[in-house]
């Protein structure tokens, strides 16, 4: 019995080594990597930065220009929200997953000096198309305070519409929410447009239909009277 011992002990400890409970992460080839880097390296400052902007333009892939042209990604107005990201090199992302054609990435980009913020991290798709690796989407998953500034971390909830600009220097942005009372006096407006335009409606129109019945009961009145012949003297 001796002998069986030893091969079970063995199985167990490898079983329960931390190294086997960590969930291991994606691999990435090499020339994988090298390609979202080359992309990284222009998009960001174009894109987010916002540093030439038309440049990211052949870098996106085609669901993400939809519904834009390059005349709007030229003049700033694209799918991607801005900051003023400093440096010319972005390899330090993490994959999230990723197949032969698509990726899930994080990076984390710096901004320039004196901005509110001092970071921020991005959720990226990447796909790979036609042996390139291009951008289908960008999203500000969290920021971070600047350095010596208030610790403050906004998480993605906050980007959603309504959340305000997040590179923003006023309260209302900061918060990133909106206030208790607008909660409620929002759909007591919505409510009394829907309940109060109907019978606006119904009341105006009423209004002029009694109008035109007394003008028309006026008018035949007249008719008759005037059709009427004179009374004998």
């Amino acid at each position: 019995m001796r002998w069986a011992v030893v091969p079970l002990a063995v199985i167990l400890g490898a079983a329960l080594a931390p190294g086997a409970l960590a969930k291991a992460r994606p691999a990435v080839s090499p020339a994988d990597r090298a390609g979202i880097d080359r992309t990284l390296d222009v998009f960001v400052p174009a894109a987010i930065g916002r540093h030439d902007s038309v440049r990211a333009w052949s870098l996106a892939t085609p669901e993400m220009r939809l519904g834009t042209d390059k005349g709007e990604w030229r003049k700033g107005f694209l799918p991607v929200t801005p900051f003023p990201v400093i440096g010319t090199s972005f390899h330090g992302w993490t994959v999230d997953s990723i197949t032969k054609t698509r990726a899930e990435i994080v990076l984390l980009v710096h901004l320039r000096k004196g901005s509110p913020l001092g970071a921020v991290a991005f959720n990226m798709g990447m796909r790979k198309v036609g042996g390139r690796w291009l951008v289908d989407s960008a999203v500000p998953a969290a920021t971070f305070a600047a350095a010596g500034s208030d610790s403050q971390i906004l998480a993605q909830p906050d980007f959603a519409p309504g959340g305000g600009s997040p590179y923003s220097r006023t309260p209302f942005a900061k918060s990133g929410r909106i206030g208790e009372k607008w909660i409620l006096i929002i759909p007591a407006i919505l409510i009394g447009l829907v309940i109060l335009t109907p019978v606006a409606v119904i009341g105006t129109h009423r209004v002029r239909d009694r109008r035109v019945r007394r003008s028309r009961a006026e008018e035949d009145r007249r008719r008759v009277f005037r059709n009427l012949p004179d009374r004998p003297n």
